[in-house]
């Protein structure tokens, strides 16, 4: 999903773990990964989603009836941060989490980066395989933009080099024009950008 790929959900758990509730129960951040027993809804072993095989059909996917889709049982939904679960914040969408994050630099930039290339609708907890070709190129990029700090001074440094292949492959022209934005942004900080077109 977007939180786990451009690597903010471990911080989201660190910040879960520190809430009053959890630390009265003894929870830890990995209570709160929906890839591991012990936090999350076992019924759906944390996806929100089962899937039912119709022999001759293809799979479809349902809701988990036991956990509604929030991915986890409901004694690790009542921890709260700032009054939403972790189930809560895994349906936000992006831009939505850069506002709710705001005091947490850390989880905020990399949300910022993901709504300034055309994906502040993604929901955080978003199923990977949902995304379209354009979606997840851009998520890669973000991923990669999330690891380069920007640099205060560029004299005298070289930066970053990025070198992309076809980036506005599949992309609208809307979304297009987002993405050259943030390609300018990555140049005035004092990066290189080499792009294939």
């Amino acid at each position: 999903c977007p939180a786990t790929y451009i690597g903010i959900w471990d911080a989201i758990r660190k910040i879960l773990a520190g809430a009053n509730l959890a630390k009265e129960r003894g929870y830890t951040a990995s209570r709160f990964s929906f890839n591991a027993k012990g936090g999350r809804c076992e019924a759906c072993a944390g996806q929100g989603l089962r899937t039912i095989e119709m022999n001759f059909l293809p799979e479809i996917k349902v809701v988990c009836e036991s956990c509604g889709g929030m991915r986890f049982n409901p004694q690790t939904l009542e921890v709260l941060w700032k009054g939403r679960s972790v189930g809560d914040i895994l349906k936000m969408p992006v831009q939505e989490a850069a506002e709710f994050f705001a005091s947490i630099p850390s989880v905020q930039r990399p949300l910022k980066l993901l709504a300034s290339v055309g994906l502040g609708y993604l929901t955080l907890g978003q199923p990977s395989p949902t995304l379209s070709g354009g979606e997840a190129q851009r998520l890669k990029l973000v991923a990669e933009l999330v690891k380069v700090r920007p640099i205060a001074n560029a004299t005298g440094n070289t930066g970053t080099v990025f070198v992309l292949d076809e980036p506005t492959v599949g992309l609208h022209m809307a979304d297009v024009q987002k993405l050259v934005n943030v390609l300018h942004q990555l140049v005035d900080a004092g990066n290189t950008v080499i792009v294939v077109e």
